[in-house]
């Protein structure tokens, strides 16, 4: 008789009924987790490796693992699904670890500092569901920290079943933590989790934990297979009926996607709704959520749709949005109410539900307090609050040890438009919190708080705090009467919040634009370029702009195609927008090398076409714009600005200095492609402890260069600078700092660059808005071409550099845009200057085209745009326009038929005649009419005209 191994006989069962089998019973797989730099070679000594070098990789990207004798046969998948903050080559180096040194001497590492999330989390996917197999981890990790420093980690290893553990890894050669018996979930994953120990210590503000090396090995050990579970049916909450009852005074039901997430292990919406009064069901995951047959009736609608936090890491939500979620929106539209809660940034950036008229973005930014936008909102009403009314707060969890316990908002927004903000974690709505848009007929909600996670996702145990419970119970009560609102087509209008940055600026207030680095769009997007230069052409007005500074990498290969798109859109701004611009590295050399400094600049931006401008001062080398300086006054301070090369030459700076000597009274502006580095620190080649990369020195560029710290200890905190641009650095492309020059003043120096963004930096520019107390300037972030503004603190965000403008009278007005003054006598006052007309109160002909301002504004034409070439095009055609000059007039003699012999007498009638244009005449004043007797013989009249000359005055 032919006998059976059991585990064979269970696998063939198992098999039969559609359960996914691991091809092998015990199977071991090996994971480097590190760096590009340091990669395990497999095979070592016969083991394959898997290197995993990716820290910050979406959840999204899968990567298939080998094991230890290179194949995979039983589908196991490696992903992150909450990113780490980096990876290092800094590992403790020791022959005895229990690993080779190329895994065992690079980690990836979670930071706990202001603004880091202290938490970094993998995915191991793809194990055994069927309850035949377990798995035993090994983790290690070092760090070549001094040991007065402390790198604890606590990892988590979790699937059905779960356990945690810690370990030090400062000087760490041997030591290693070991979960065993771990049963994966229902979906066959195991997480594990790694956090900073709360007694981890670097520095006051910094504290790291880190992760090198995984084990994992399977092996066979049976238990009961992990069962699907209902996660919106958990809870001591009895579901209400459908209909109207006690429990469900309005009839109202609700469909729920939610499920239990690794950030917080927890569940709890259904038992929300279900306690407010709605009958709870899940949601359909083979349907749209509402009947979509032609001419179905929206009453049968659920009355709402909720989806959970975080379950967007869910592949059931994923697979879901894929097949309906462009149905969501026409649920809403039918009168529907939908409310998603927060979700991962690196997991949906986006939700993917949002109609045309929407559009929202997350990012990792966390908050203990929600201030309140908008008070007299309906889900806002008779909630607990703090700060006098003005915010809300709430603990989610009794866990000390968990970076997100204290999270009132977790994974704010950033982005948004059509929206009205009702919470947010500032009070100028940059980071929303909770808001809502309309659509249709219906309403939804976005939300950034996780106060729906209030049951232990496993066993269903209450987890809820008391402050959080206190929130829940009123925010739900609203929902619910929010929720029938919508359903009877009665709630109140919304008003949309402005993006931050959109709105009109404040009366007195000016602007600068900054272009950054447009090289990729000189190369491949010119129309982004031109899209810029347009909205400025557009804005100049609305945002009172008075200067636009460029700051290098106009081309990105130095090549002709490029410099003539770069001066196409820059030509958006002739004549009406005075500019300045530099070069940068990519503009020099052979394919923007920067080898040498040939360039095709001089031979598209010619000295010649600017020398003309009232703002022009000069340049330091005839026929070249490499380094040039102009001036201009806005905001009651005349300015200088100092337009200096790439590289700057010593030679350069000896100008610079001469230029300055001339314009002592002025407030200087230098702008230079390279001077601020992007980590908030001046680009310093003799200082070796901060990163230097793209330093000018690192380049050939020939000539005695200097970097931002040699031009800041030359020129600018030698002479009365207060601003310093550039642009150059990759990275995140920001940088800032304020110094004081060696008068005492503020200096801010300010880096901007977004080529590191879609289609070479997807059209952004900045724009500072000077505000009219004469010392406050707000920094904006926006996109013209997706009419999209940048809204996190290094994009958005203000400063203050006092500019000295005067108030004479001591009103509280400055005198640049008060209507008691006239600066330049030209009989416009300097607010209509200012705030009416966009007129410099400092010249009485803005432009420069040899109209004043005055007559401009009174002819209808536009007093800041040069209509010179217009004005000369008419005087030179003016016989093809039937015009004439005053000689030409002069000349104009009376015809023959004004005189008439009749009856012996001379007649003559006389009628003055006027005219607007030459061409329609009506009579001035009254006819006259002269006479006198003919006589004999011949004779012969003339009419004279002659102008009225003033005898000259009696001499003295």
């Amino acid at each position: 008789m032919q006998t059976t191994n059991h585990f064979t006989m269970k696998a063939a069962i198992l098999a039969t009924l559609g359960f996914p089998l691991l091809a092998q019973a015990q199977e071991r797989f090996l994971l480097d987790i590190g760096s590009t730099s340091r990669l395990t070679t497999s095979p070592a000594s016969g083991t394959y490796w898997n290197n995993l070098t990716a820290p910050t990789a979406p959840a999204t990207t899968v990567t298939t693992l080998v094991n230890t004798a290179g194949v995979n046969t039983s589908g196991v998948t490696f992903a992150v699904t909450d990113p780490f903050a980096f990876s290092s080559t800094n590992g403790h180096a020791s022959t005895s670890a229990p690993y080779l040194y190329s895994a065992s001497s690079d980690f990836w590492a979670v930071q706990n500092n202001p603004g880091k999330d202290a938490r970094g989390v993998i995915r191991i996917g793809g194990l055994d569901t069927t309850g035949t197999k377990v798995y035993d981890f090994t983790l290690f990790a070092s760090s070549n920290r001094a040991l007065t420093q402390k790198l604890i980690a606590d990892y988590t290893v979790k699937g059905f079943t779960s356990e945690k553990k810690s370990l030090e890894a400062v000087g760490n050669t041997s030591n290693t933590v070991t979960f065993t018996g771990i049963q994966p979930d229902w979906r066959g994953n195991i997480y594990i989790t790694t956090d900073v120990n709360p007694q981890s210590y670097s520095t006051a503000t910094e504290s790291y934990a880190v992760l090198g090396v995984v084990d994992v090995q399977s092996r066979l050990e049976t238990r009961p297979p992990v069962v699907a579970p209902v996660y919106s049916a958990m809870g001591a909450t009895p579901n209400p009926p459908e209909e109207v009852s006690p429990a469900n005074p309005k009839g109202l039901t609700a469909y729920v996607l939610e499920s239990k997430d690794t950030y917080s292990n927890r569940v709890g919406l259904g038992e929300l709704l279900r306690r407010a009064g709605f009958n709870v069901k899940p949601l359909p995951l083979d349907a749209p959520p509402f009947n979509n047959a032609p001419g179905a009736d929206f009453n049968e609608d659920v009355d709402l749709v909720a989806i959970g936090s975080f379950a967007s890491d869910d592949p059931d939500y994923q697979a879901y949005m894929a097949q309906y979620g462009d149905f969501l929106d026409d649920y809403v539209d039918r009168a529907g109410l939908l409310i998603q809660f927060t979700q991962a940034d690196q997991t949906e950036a986006k939700p993917p539900f949002l109609p045309d008229t929407q559009d929202a973005s997350r990012n990792d930014a966390d908050f203990t307090k929600a201030l309140i936008l908008e008070k007299q909102h309906l889900m806002m009403q008779g909630l607990p609050t703090v700060d006098n009314g003005n915010a809300i707060q709430f603990t989610l969890w009794n866990e000390p040890g968990n970076a997100h316990t204290d999270n009132t908002l977790w994974e704010s927004y950033f982005q948004f438009f059509g929206f009205n903000v009702i919470l947010s974690g500032d009070n100028r709505a940059r980071t929303p919190g909770f808001m809502e848009g309309a659509y249709g007929q219906g309403r939804f909600f976005l939300s950034a708080m996780g106060n729906d996670k209030i049951l232990n996702g496993e066993t269903g145990e209450p987890t809820e705090t008391p402050s959080l419970r206190a929130f829940n119970d009123v925010f739900f009560a609203n929902l619910y009467n929010y929720a029938d609102l919508v359903r009877n087509l009665a709630t109140p209008p919304i008003e949309i919040t402005p993006q931050p940055g959109s709105s009109t600026i404040p009366e007195g207030a000016w602007s600068i634009v900054l272009l950054p680095d447009t090289q990729i769009y000189s190369q491949n997007y010119p129309g982004l370029f031109e899209a810029q230069t347009a909205w400025i052409a557009d804005n100049i007005k609305d945002r009172n702009i008075k200067f636009v500074l460029h700051l290098g990498d106009i081309t990105n290969v130095n090549s002709v195609p490029e410099w003539k798109f770069a001066r196409k859109a820059m030509s958006n701004l002739d004549g009406i927008m005075p500019y300045a611009f530099v070069t940068g590295n990519h503009d020099y050399g052979p394919g923007g090398n920067a080898a040498t400094r040939d360039t095709f600049l001089n031979d598209h931006f010619k000295v010649s076409q600017y020398q003309n401008w009232p703002t022009f001062g000069g340049v330091k080398d005839a026929g070249k714009m490499d380094n040039s300086f102009h001036l201009f006054s806005a905001g009651g301070v005349d300015f200088i600005v100092l337009a200096l090369e790439w590289a700057v030459q010593d030679e350069t700076v000896v100008w610079a200095q001469s230029v300055l000597n001339q314009y002592p009274n002025r407030t200087a502006i230098l702008v230079t492609h390279a001077f601020m580095n992007n980590n908030d620190f001046r680009y310093d080649h003799l200082d070796t402890t901060k990163p230097q990369t793209y330093n000018p020195h690192d380049y050939s560029t020939p000539g005695l260069k200097n970097d931002g710290e040699q031009l800041w200890n030359k020129l600018v905190k030698n002479n009365n600078f207060a601003f310093t641009f550039n642009g150059h650095v990759l990275g995140d492309g920001t940088g800032f700092r304020i110094d004081n020059n060696n008068a005492g003043k503020p200096v801010a120096q300010m880096l901007a660059n977004y080529q590191m963004r879609n289609l070479g930096g997807e059209a952004y520019l900045r724009v500072l808005e000077f505000q009219p107390d004469g010392k406050t300037v707000k920094v904006t972030t926006h996109s013209p071409v997706y009419n999209n503004y940048l809204t996190t603190t290094d994009q958005d965000f203000q400063f203050e550099v006092p500019l000295g403008a005067a108030d004479a009278d001591n009103d509280g007005i400055l005198d640049y845009y008060d209507e008691d003054f006239d600066d330049d006598n030209d009989g416009l006052n300097n607010y209509l200057e200012h705030s009416v007309y966009g007129t410099s109160s400092k010249t009485a002909d803005t432009d420069g085209d040899g109209i004043s301002d005055a007559k401009e504004i009174a002819a209808g034409t536009n007093p800041v745009r040069n209509d010179r070439p217009e004005f000369d095009a008419v005087k030179e055609n003016r016989d093809d326009l039937g015009l004439f000059t005053r000689d030409d007039l002069m000349d104009v003699r009376p015809s023959p038929t004004l005189i008439d012999v009749k009856d012996g007498q001379v007649k003559l009638d006389f009628q003055l005649l006027q005219s607007p244009d030459l061409i329609e005449w009506s009579p001035a004043g009254e006819k006259m009419e002269w006479s006198m007797p003919a006589g004999n013989g011949t004779r012969l009249f003339r009419l004279r005209m002659d102008e009225q000359v003033p005898a000259p005055a009696p001499a003295h």
